[in-house]
């Protein structure tokens, strides 16, 4: 690859890292166009020599695993969140009425 898409796919990667997916989502443009470019200039010859298909396919296909499974992460945290809310929301409100059966 050139220097600037390996940049790029190093870049690419920290902010899927990072969860920055606005980040990953411009990244993913500007790498595509820098494979492109670079593309262009190839003969026939080295195009069919070339790791640059197979090396953005894997880091795509990384990309889009990270993604998926950044999703599942934060759907299990949220799912985790709610969870807790309701417990703490009925442990609220059998403490109120335990107080209110008190008074009694």
């Amino acid at each position: 690859m050139l220097p600037r898409s390996d940049k790029l796919a190093c870049d690419l990667r920290a902010a899927v890292l990072a969860g920055n997916h606005e980040k990953a989502e411009r990244l993913t443009v500007e790498y595509s166009a820098a494979l492109q470019e670079n593309w262009s200039t190839l003969s026939l010859q080295e195009r069919a020599a070339s790791p640059l298909p197979k090396q953005s396919l894997e880091l795509l296909t990384w990309v889009r695993e990270m993604t998926l499974m950044q999703q599942a992460m934060a759907a299990d945290h949220l799912a985790m969140a709610g969870k807790a809310s309701r417990s703490l929301a009925a442990r609220a409100l059998y403490l109120q009425l335990a107080a209110l059966d008190a008074r009694r």
